[in-house]
């Protein structure tokens, strides 16, 4: 056996499997602005907002920071704010 037939095995030994791999998927449809689709969410939205009252329609949000490095408690225990 010469040492070229030996390489051979030893490569042989350490190849992975054959795996095929899946053919690529085609690109998803750009969105159109103007799709029937859109327009309904478009307007089932706006319907949404016009639609509420009361609480639900306003926005909440957190409240201000207490102080300018956003610390909502004083930076020293037994202070007050």
């Amino acid at each position: 056996m010469s040492s070229h037939d030996k390489g051979a095995i030893m490569a042989g030994m350490f190849k992975g499997p054959d795996i095929k791999t899946p053919d690529p998927k085609p690109p998803a449809p750009m969105p159109d602005d103007q799709s029937p689709a859109v327009l309904e969410a478009k307007r089932k939205a706006q319907l949404d907002i016009i639609g509420r009252a009361g609480r639900t329609s306003t926005i909440l949000t957190a409240p201000a920071p207490a102080n300018r490095d956003g610390a909502y408690t004083a930076t020293r225990l037994g202070t007050a704010a």
